[in-house]
């Protein structure tokens, strides 16, 4: 009787243990395989990215104020151009006609102003007589008040020819600077680094409606700049002297490297995004560098220097609930970042305080402080994790088993 309770007794205490083992095995099954690496101090660098194309930082567009056939262009794509020089002739006869026709007007209303100058000097010795017969009683208020009212209207009449000279003045001006107008001088030192106009076309001039026509574009190539668009969520961080990097794609593997010198102060918007143009200074010209050619800029906004960092996918953001536990498919009050540690085959979840951040690693201010093993992967695994998740570090696994198949 004895013997058959001690059968039953080890069988059960097999079966106990058959348990367990069974659970232990399938716990470590079902750990999720991770990828981790260690918390370590290193330089974190900020930067905004964007495409845009060189250009000279100081340019002028030549545009006509008059209206006419384009006779000369002195300058062709690519010379060198300096102040005050003629770059552009347009015809000059009709405007050498007007000139002359406003001149001559100006020279009319001047002979105008003397005769009306003189009957007024003939209709005062006229008042002038008349009042003093008129005292005599030699002749009568009626021809005393002829004579008032004439001298009256001579008055009148030369005023209004003064302001008639008035206006052929400003005209003959006008027609003056018309004629100047159709001889353009550079106003700059630089280089004609576009002509959109050939011989015999027409200039056409600027109105409030309607803008003039771009004869050239001068620029000088002497001071460079990379003009790029950059999105608003991005534009705030840009600064003025931020240093900045380069890359254009006809010179393959160069950076040039410069800095920030204008930033928009009003945007664009495409579609439905709002975007900023941004100018970076080349620190130093390049003869091989030409106006329209493509540039990559990068733009370093934030700098960490020696500071505990981990990778950026590290970095998760969790709700947490009043209890400081995880809670997935709901908002809560409280947000977090967070990254989960390696610790004893399980995720331990940390709450930190991130920085600086660049396209690989993020700055930690608060909640690590270096040496740590963080999990970084997979990206599935990531997103669900849990603290006290059962977790397996994937470089050991494969380890091992390498180890084991070697002993075999």
């Amino acid at each position: 009787m004895s013997m058959k309770k001690l059968f039953f007794g080890v069988l059960v205490v097999l079966a106990v243990a058959l348990v367990v083992w069974a659970s232990l095995r399938n716990s470590n099954g079902s750990a999720s395989q991770v990828e981790v690496a260690e918390v370590s101090r290193r330089t974190v660098v900020a930067r905004v990215k964007a495409s845009g194309n060189i250009t000279p930082r100081k340019k002028v567009e030549i545009q006509s104020k008059v209206i006419g056939e384009i006779v000369a262009l002195p300058f062709k794509e690519g010379d060198a151009v300096k102040a005050g020089q003629v770059v552009v002739e347009i015809e000059k006869k009709l405007y050498q006609a007007a000139c002359d026709q406003a001149r001559a007007a100006l020279e009319q209303a001047k002979v105008q102003l003397a005769r009306a100058q003189a009957e007024l000097a003939n209709a005062e010795l006229q008042a002038a007589r008349t009042e003093r017969l008129a005292a005599e009683g030699v002749v009568s208020e009626q021809a005393r008040d002829q004579a008032r009212l004439a001298l009256e209207q001579a008055r009148v009449a030369v005023r209004a020819q003064e302001r008639a000279i008035e206006q052929a003045r400003f005209a003959y001006q006008r027609a003056l600077e018309d004629l100047e107008r159709t001889t353009i001088r550079s106003p700059m030192d630089g280089v004609v680094i576009s002509r959109r106009v050939e011989v015999g076309e027409t200039a056409i001039m600027g109105t409030t409606n309607f803008p003039g026509s771009v004869l050239m574009v001068i620029g000088d190539l002497s001071e460079l700049v990379a003009e790029v668009e950059i999105p608003e969520r991005d534009v705030v961080h840009v600064a003025l002297g931020q240093e900045a990097q380069v890359k254009v794609d006809a010179i393959f593997g160069e950076v040039f490297p410069g800095k920030v010198v204008e930033i928009a102060s009003s945007g664009t918007k495409l579609g439905d995004v709002v975007k900023f143009k941004v100018k970076v200074a080349l620190d130093q010209a390049d003869p091989r560098l030409k106006p329209e050619m493509t540039a990559k800029v990068e733009i370093v906004t934030r700098k960490a220097e020696n500071v505990v960092a981990v990778p950026l996918q590290a970095v998760q953001t969790r709700f947490l609930d009043e209890a400081g536990k995880e809670v997935f498919g709901k908002t809560t009050p409280r947000e977090v970042q967070v990254v989960y540690l390696l610790q004893a085959s399980k995720a331990r979840m940390r709450e930190v305080k991130t920085g600086v951040q660049d396209e690989l690693y993020a700055e930690i201010l608060a909640g690590l402080s270096g040496g740590e093993k963080v999990i970084v992967g997979p990206y599935k695994v990531l997103r669900t994790l849990k603290d006290g998740d059962q977790v397996q570090e994937a470089k050991a696994k494969r380890a091992k088993e390498e180890g084991d198949k070697g002993a075999h």
